[in-house]
């Protein structure tokens, strides 16, 4: 019995055998998990130095709150957790945008192949078939996006504080 599948093509149209097809969808799937881990990554050293900056402003104000370079230095800590937080949402949408362009060619390919379904699911399956079709944006990448505007919110509110203060 050939492993080839009568009529079924990747979404660039070219035939590939079962294995094949098999083996795609494999390096799709392992190339999204590596990129989750690069988020994750990416995520915790940037919130680690966010909070080292935080925790900076705070001895900072316990200790100097009378100086007069005070004030700038806390501005010049908030700005650049401010940054660091902007900086961690853009990548985590482009980081975010690869996965779900590999999630959208890995479903394409199972949702082609019967034996590669089941990975997938029923409803996965058909959805893909459509020629429009893209996954949805991981939704672990949006909460950590907002875990990056919750630290923006704590550099504003802190600078706000110190400037009431």
């Amino acid at each position: 019995m050939s492993d080839t599948i009568t009529g079924s093509t990747t979404p660039s149209g070219i035939s590939l055998t079962l294995t094949e097809k098999l083996e795609t969808f494999k390096f799709y799937e392992e190339a999204s998990e590596k990129t989750k881990a690069h988020a994750w990554t990416q995520t915790a050293w940037i919130l680690t130095l966010n909070a080292g900056v935080i925790a900076f402003s705070l001895n900072l104000y316990l200790e100097h709150a009378n100086d007069r370079a005070f004030l700038v230095i806390e501005f010049i800590s908030a700005s650049v957790g401010i940054v660091l937080c902007v900086y961690l949402c853009y990548v985590l949408g482009e980081l975010g945008r690869h996965i779900r362009n590999y999630w959208t060619t890995s479903n394409k390919i199972a949702a082609d192949a019967p034996p590669l379904v089941s990975f997938i699911g029923e409803d996965n399956a058909r959805q893909a078939k459509a020629a429009d079709y893209k996954a949805r944006f991981p939704p672990f990448c949006r909460r950590l996006q907002y875990l990056a505007g919750l630290f923006m919110l704590a550099h504003v509110g802190w600078l706000l504080f110190v400037l009431r203060s």
